[in-house]
């Protein structure tokens, strides 16, 4: 399989370039700097939110990973320009399957409301968990076979194999779950093409 990951420099894209590269799979880094490119993967220098750099990238792959955040400082909308910039250049492309991560927050809470509507929901995590539900929106109504992977709390970490998941909620009592684990996860998913238009709560 031919990946592109986008966000690659990142906590969680990094270990799915590293995953995917050592089983084999032939890998692109979508970096916004190459000096920050995991090895063993080709590397692609630009910003997604550039949507002709990323409509350059897209070609010739398989699958698309989605790992991005904002960065300190910077407004959530990356998030939703990002998608849609990458959505545009996978349909252009013919490629139809993307994994993604997103805040537990998108998920339900009861199965009429969400997590981030809920009196208890932390404020400050707010405006990153509603720029997340628009991406789960846009992905809804794109024609992509897309997967969204949304962990709690997500400290830095090895995977450790003993998570749990759940089909459109946070498994029960889970409060966090590693870097790794995550990315285990999300490349597991991907590779074996399992939750295909599916949210997944991943914790311990």
């Amino acid at each position: 399989m031919d990946i592109l990951v986008f966000g690659a420099s990142g906590r969680v894209g990094r270990r799915i370039c590293d995953y995917a590269s050592n089983d084999g799979h032939a890998v692109t880094a979508f970096v916004r700097d190459t000096a920050t490119a995991p090895a063993g993967s080709r590397v692609v220098e630009g910003d997604v939110t550039d949507a002709e750099a990323v409509a350059a990238a897209v070609p010739g792959h398989d699958a698309v990973c989605l790992a991005i955040g904002p960065d300190e400082g910077e407004t959530p909308t990356v998030l939703s320009v990002g998608v849609e910039n990458v959505l545009a250049a996978m349909a252009a492309n013919g490629v139809d399957r993307l994994v993604t991560v997103a805040a537990a927050g998108i998920l339900q809470a009861t199965p009429n409301r969400l997590r981030l509507d809920t009196p208890e929901f932390p404020d400050h995590l707010r405006q990153i968990a509603t720029a997340h539900h628009d991406v789960y929106e846009r992905l809804q109504a794109s024609t992509v076979d897309w997967t969204l992977v949304c962990p709690p709390q997500m400290p830095e970490g090895t995977p450790t194999n003993h998570y749990r998941t759940a089909v459109d909620y946070l498994p029960d009592g889970g409060q966090s779950v590693s870097t790794g684990d995550v990315a285990a996860f999300l490349y597991e998913t991907l590779v074996e093409n399992r939750h295909r238009r599916e949210r997944v709560g991943i914790a311990y």
